[in-house]
């Protein structure tokens, strides 16, 4: 069996959301909030993925 190197996550880098971003996050918890078989919470998980603010730069596909 052959060893494997570790593979790292990478670099994660923090941003500020752009006005766009925030103003589809708003759009998309709005709509969510609004739908009554829909959880807050899952609404807001929503939002903050939609903002895009943590970013990981995956080095696996990279070629050695």
């Amino acid at each position: 069996m052959e060893p494997q190197p570790w593979k790292s996550l990478g670099r994660i880098e923090c941003r500020r959301p752009g006005v766009a971003d925030v103003t589809l996050t708003g759009a998309v918890w709005w709509l969510l909030h609004t739908q009554p078989q829909v959880h807050e919470l899952i609404a807001s998980t929503a939002a903050l993925l939609l903002l895009r603010c943590v970013r990981v730069h995956n080095p696996a596909g990279v070629r050695r």
